[in-house]
């Protein structure tokens, strides 16, 4: 893990988050990154018997998904209450507690890495992917899921609601090597750490977010996310129902019935170990 002040500031802000978070993440905000993990295994090859690591697995989702593949699964996470969820929810798959930064894996341990929506929240994302390319074989894959700086209407939807009826959190801890949330960045991100140029890939997925309301997408945020629940938290008493109406005015555009529809987009990062 770096020791540079910046990326420790930026940790204990992730940490402290995710910490919060844990209990409620199952029913809150991953209910939206569970769309994802399929697309995610399937572009590593998660077949039977293959060793995948879990990186920043949250409360197990992507390591249960992938047990019932047929893969063995290992799932760490920096978050020892993250740990705990995991361990109560999937008791039969091995999770620990470990920074993305500094794996406590050998070389060459496993068939493939898997991180979901983890990278954007390292506070050193080359060095994490370059740990994850350490301990993969040759021949394995990693893949890694990142929100996109475009299309994503659910993030935005948010951010525009809160500058509207609220107060914009200006003074949030921000990523200290910047933003990892466009294709480039990714397949830049891939190459730095070793791997080749002709083995790596990276691509817009957009997935359909079913939502009740202007309150449950505020809840999902709110229990379930580390940026965006600060944002929310740091509104002055009061300004929360400004906040909620101006969502509810934008979620319209995406009203099919009694719900909403709201486009999540990501990029999925591939790169082979050559």
């Amino acid at each position: 893990m770096s020791l540079d002040p910046a990326h420790l500031r930026y940790r204990e802000f992730e940490h402290a988050a995710w910490e919060r978070a844990a209990a409620h993440y199952a029913d809150s905000f991953e209910t939206v990154t569970a769309l994802f993990a399929r697309p995610l295994l399937d572009a590593v090859g998660c077949d039977a018997g293959l060793q995948v690591l879990d990186v920043a697995c949250g409360s197990g989702f992507i390591s249960s998904l992938a047990a019932s593949l047929g893969a063995v699964p290992t799932g760490v996470d920096f978050s020892a209450a993250m740990v705990a969820q995991s361990r109560e929810q999937y008791p039969l798959i091995s999770f620990a507690e470990a920074d993305a930064e500094d794996l406590p894996f050998p070389d060459g341990s496993f068939d493939r890495v898997v991180i979901g929506f983890g990278v954007h929240h390292f506070p050193n994302p080359k060095l994490a992917i370059a740990e994850a390319h350490r301990v993969l074989r040759t021949g394995g894959r990693l893949a890694f899921t990142v929100w996109s700086a475009t299309d994503h209407a659910l993030q935005q939807l948010l951010t525009d609601a809160i500058r509207q009826g609220g107060v914009a959190g200006s003074s949030l801890p921000v990523p200290p090597l910047g933003d990892i949330n466009k294709t480039q960045s990714c397949l830049s991100l891939l190459r730095g750490a070793g791997f080749g140029l002709g083995n790596t890939s990276a691509q817009k997925l957009e997935k359909l977010v079913v939502v009740e309301s202007a309150a449950r997408l505020i809840e999902l945020m709110l229990k379930g996310t580390a940026r965006s629940s600060a944002m929310i938290r740091a509104q002055p008493p009061g300004a929360l129902p400004s906040v909620i109406a101006a969502l509810d005015a934008a979620l319209q555009t995406y009203k099919d019935g009694t719900v909403f529809n709201v486009p999540a987009v990501a990029i999925l990062a591939v790169g082979t170990h050559s």
